[in-house]
């Protein structure tokens, strides 16, 4: 499938292969080079699909559509948005049926869940830059502002309509925004992680604990021994309990959501249930290569799901790594350890593919917090059944513990390509050496402590104070004025709150003297949501212009309910050893770019010219100041004027940019630069882009 898209003549050769295997009789052959060609067809289909949603033409103005929702809403006001899927449009004449592409709504949209269905008023701006994202699997091609909405009754059918009643009861008696230990229970029951804040969210990622709050096998499991044994005093037989657990099956998925990872686990233990009454007992790899090969059949874009890959990839880790530490004791912990070790290899070179980087402390992290999600889940289950909060509560208490080790464990070493080789090389020595197993782990996870080598997107630690630093956020700015006495200045968090987060703590920030919003740009202030209240902050300064985004405006008020917020006057600030001379605005523009806030800071021994997104006319009102280090405005882009960015003299360069379809940055731009004796640095190039300022 993967071949499809981008080798389509694929599919003649393997065509042509099976027929030649058919005339030789060599039916194996045949079978193996017919479903690659099916694949490969899959993957045509796949691909032109996609292509035709990305560039579905979106009707102009304030629309009304039918939309499905594809994800939960909290309803919080700082996490309003809704993933969604377009069904039909109204017309002139009507309603008409619209099989459109997937979106982004922002809005009042609490209470709205999974699969329900709303006509909504709303103007649809096609995103600069559409992603696949599950659940969705068309590109994300929208987004828009909720005008208006109405609930579709009837359009569900009834079991759906009852798997959400069910899931709202559970919601309802969990109430996951009260705590953050509920908040976690709702993932573990739901995999519901919306009620998480997002630096919960990277903890648990950077802890390799993840897969706790992705329903997978464990939950089927429960599920089905539940089932059962609440069917079990009926004295059925094995026909009449496959079927029961079918059905089960068929409704748990419904309840839960189409996750790749709740489909793998529902397929392959409803391939079990279909087999016992026919005697059957198949082992676990034709469980497994039956199941993934009938999915991928029926739904070939899961092979790009990287939910998927990690599902089947953690189902065959954990088959294989459950029996490797046999001569320890406890059992349980000998098991508990193998499957987490066997996981995490099966799965790290797709992490390190998809992301660059994995935990190195994870399987011990695992086994800490299996035990504590096995009983926070059974108990929180269980309080929900039975309508006991005191068990929820039990629930949630030993959730936070599971947080608390997430939170530990996110704050040590992270691997990339050479400590991961590093740690293959370690485990091979020490087997060929006959080493007992748990010497293998010990010595691999301290060779890889102790080494230098471990990639770009390692925990970096704080530089030596004074420095810049602009954080690598992807397409954006997160800009860090580190002072010689503990002083910590941020300018702009890029679009990503988990992303701006993670920066922070790669470089142990814990709270902010002043905050800069530069302009009010998505790219600049929409990840500054989830720093505000989390982390203390001094005082916020920002740029007013006319006619600016309802999401930059309810920032700054709620910015104003925990700290200082003021528009800076032209002239000079200081921040303890920092020393900030704001240059502009000078004046009332057009553009919003213009109106960013630029600030010539002195600290340590060097000088930083922060320029927001300043374009040609806002530099020709300002003579360039003279510095040492210039961050390039616009991600790099063509708007600047070459020869105003060369005057400041700056003898390093850093454009903060990320993967875009803007073309940024301008290659012309750097190569003017770079004429100039500037050293250009490129946070796509090296992620966290580090300059220190001392005397």
């Amino acid at each position: 499938m993967v071949a499809g898209l981008r080798v389509p003549w694929l599919a003649v050769v393997a065509l042509g292969a099976a027929a030649v295997a058919g005339l030789w009789q060599r039916w194996g052959a045949a079978v193996v080079a017919g479903l690659m060609a099916l694949g490969v067809v899959g993957g045509l289909f796949l691909g032109a699909r996609q292509q035709a949603m990305a560039n579905t033409p979106l009707p102009p103005g304030e629309v009304t559509v039918l939309v499905e929702a594809l994800t939960d809403a909290s309803g919080r006001p700082d996490r309003d948005r809704v993933l969604v899927r377009v069904l039909g449009i109204e017309g002139a004449a009507g309603p008409v049926t619209w099989d459109g592409p997937a979106g982004r709504l922002r809005g009042d949209v609490a209470g709205w869940t999974r699969a329900s269905r709303w006509w909504v008023e709303t103007t649809m701006h096609r995103a600069a830059d559409p992603v696949i994202r599950s659940p969705a699997r068309d590109p994300v091609v929208w987004h828009g502002r909720l005008a208006g909405a109405r609930s579709a009754p009837g359009q569900v059918g009834w079991v759906a309509g009852q798997a959400a009643r069910v899931r709202s009861l559970i919601i309802d008696r969990l109430r996951p925004d009260s705590d953050r230990g509920r908040a976690l229970l709702a993932g573990f029951l739901l995999g519901d992680v919306s009620h998480l804040r997002p630096w919960e969210e990277e903890a648990m990622r950077r802890a390799g604990l993840s897969h706790f709050v992705a329903v997978s096998g464990s939950n089927v499991a429960l599920f089905l021994g539940a089932l059962f044994l609440v069917a079990g005093p009926l004295g059925w037989s094995s026909v009449r309990r496959a079927i029961l657990g079918l059905a089960g099956l068929a409704f748990f998925v419904l309840l839960i959501g189409p996750d790749p990872s709740v489909v793998r686990a529902a397929t392959m233990a409803a391939l079990v249930l279909i087999a016992r009454p026919f005697g059957l007992r198949p082992d676990i790899w034709r469980v497994i290569g039956v199941g993934v090969g009938l999915l991928l059949l029926v739904s070939p874009e899961l092979a790009f799901s990287l939910g998927f890959q990690l599902s089947v990839a953690a189902t065959a880790g954990v088959v294989v790594g459950a029996g490797w530490f046999r001569s320890l004791r406890p059992r349980w912990l000998a098991t508990s350890l193998g499957a987490a070790c066997g996981a995490q290899l099966a799965v790290a070179p797709i992490l390190l593919l998809a992301i660059g980087q994995l935990s190195l402390w994870s399987p011990v992290a695992n086994v800490a917090a299996a035990p504590l999600v096995v009983a926070a889940t059974g108990l929180g289950g269980a309080g929900v059944v039975v309508g006991l909060d005191w068990l929820v509560e039990a629930g949630a208490l030993l959730a936070r513990a599971v947080l608390g080790i997430a939170d530990l464990s996110s704050a040590l070493p992270q691997i990339g390509w050479m400590a991961a080789l590093l740690f293959a090389g370690c485990g091979l020595v020490a087997v060929s050496r006959r080493l007992r197993p748990a010497a293998v782990l010990a010595a691999s996870l301290l060779a890889c402590s102790l080494t230098a080598f471990a990639g770009p997107l390692t925990l970096a630690g704080s530089p030596a104070r004074p420095a810049f630093v602009a954080l690598d956020v992807g397409q954006g700015d997160a800009l860090l004025l580190l002072g010689r006495q503990g002083e910590t200045v941020l300018v702009d968090g890029g679009s990503d709150g988990a992303r701006v987060r993670a920066g922070l703590a790669r470089f142990g920030v814990g709270a902010v003297d002043l905050l800069v919003l530069s302009h009010a740009h998505d790219d600049h202030y929409g990840g500054l949501g989830d720093v505000i209240g989390s982390i203390p902050v001094g005082q916020l300064w920002y740029a007013p212009f006319p006619g600016q985004p309802d999401g930059y405006t309810s920032l700054v008020e709620r910015a104003g309910q925990v700290t200082r917020v003021a528009i800076p006057s032209l002239g000079l600030h200081r921040i303890g050893s920092i020393r900030l001379e704001v240059l502009g605005p000078v004046r009332r523009y057009e553009s919003l770019n213009d109106q960013s806030i630029v600030i010539r800071a002195t600290l340590g021994g060097g000088t930083v010219l922060l320029t927001g997104d300043i374009e040609t006319v806002s530099q020709a009102d300002l003579d360039p100041p003279r510095v040492d280090v210039l961050k390039v405005p616009h991600q790099g882009a063509a708007t600047s004027d070459e020869e105003w960015l060369v005057r400041t003299g700056a003898s390093v360069a850093v454009v903060s940019v990320g993967p875009n379809r803007f073309g940024h940055p301008s290659e012309e731009l750097l190569a003017a630069l770079e004429r100039a004796g500037m050293e250009v640095r490129r946070t796509d190039r090296e992620g966290d882009v580090v300059v220190g300022l001392r005397p």
